[in-house]
């Protein structure tokens, strides 16, 4: 009987914290400033690695598109626009077979994003959101590792847009 009652107050207790913290799922909230719909520009690449703003841009249409298609627009019907840069990409060396060989690297791109509303104002900004994804390196065949990049720069293009549509409908 006491035990019962213990745990009707625990969850109890539990759903007034829940409540009370605004508990909400990631990517649930809305976008800032009220708007409805914007605009994905093409993602500037500021790198010297070809094409990457592409994989950046697809990525981030697609996780608009899975998780939210109504607040996509075109850059007339849109209330804002969401612009940004690829500002740097980089691979580090992270396993070796000998201590000159190489098996495995690691790939990070970072990126500033900024939201603005139809009269140019930045509604919404943020510089640096990065991510990595590690590859294997094939010392003795260049093509197969340079695959294996461009596969993990995909994997860590489809993460930073998860992470950019999660930052911009926070509701903080």
């Amino acid at each position: 009987m006491i035990f019962k009652q213990w745990v009707i107050l625990v969850m109890l207790g539990c759903s007034a914290f829940l409540t009370g913290c605004s508990y909400q799922f990631a990517g649930s909230g809305s976008l800032p400033s009220g708007m409805m719909r914007i605009y994905i520009s093409v993602i500037q690449n500021k790198t010297a690695e070809v094409g990457i703003e592409n994989y950046l841009t697809d990525s981030l249409i697609n996780e608009f598109m899975l998780r939210r298609k109504s607040m996509l627009a075109t850059q007339e019907n849109a209330d804002g626009v969401l612009t940004g840069s690829i500002m740097s990409i980089s691979d580090t060396v992270i396993a070796h077979s000998t201590q000159t060989t190489s098996i495995q690297s690691r790939v990070s791109i970072a990126v500033n994003l900024k939201l603005t509303d139809t009269h140019g104002k930045v509604v919404w900004a943020v510089n640096g959101i990065n991510a990595n994804q590690a590859y294997n390196v094939l010392s003795s065949d260049r093509t197969i590792t340079d695959q294996n990049k461009k596969a993990a720069i995909q994997v860590l293009s489809k993460r930073l847009a998860q992470t950019i549509f999660n930052r911009l409908t926070d509701d903080f």
